[in-house]
């Protein structure tokens, strides 16, 4: 029985690749919705987290946050409609700014510094009522 043996000087295949992990890496590169719901998660169990966040099996998820799935469609849905919405809108809007998009951030920013100031108002109120008493 003869065995096929790689000719001199052919090297072998783990000269390409020393190290299994880099090959991946440079495979599954992570979609920026995904690195910026990753980047909100806690560091420790994220997948379990976002499976619970947008119901989906375990696998999925661990899959999505390491680059070698693409979110669909219902999974992006799932996503926006859960607390982490806005951080993934603002993920998937990227770099675009059309018009509709740049007055909804300025109306958030104003219902951010109403939010801030009804706080401030009622700070103030609590300290004038100390006064009275």
């Amino acid at each position: 029985m003869t065995r096929k043996v790689a000719e001199q000087g052919t090297p072998a295949k783990s000269a390409h690749f020393p190290i299994r992990n880099q090959a991946a890496e440079s495979r599954n590169r992570i979609s920026p919705v995904m690195a910026k719901v990753r980047a909100l998660l806690p560091e420790t169990k994220a997948a379990h987290h976002l499976a619970i966040l947008i119901d989906e099996p375990l696998g999925n998820c661990q899959k999505l946050l390491c680059g070698a799935r693409t979110e669909n469609a219902e999974q992006l849905a799932k996503l926006l409609r859960s607390d982490l919405g806005r951080e993934v809108l603002f993920a998937v809007m990227g770099e675009a700014r059309p018009d509709w998009f740049s007055k909804y951030r300025k109306q958030l920013d104003v219902n951010a510094a109403r939010k801030q100031l009804l706080a401030s108002q009622r700070a103030i109120e609590a300290l004038q009522q100390e006064i009275v008493e």
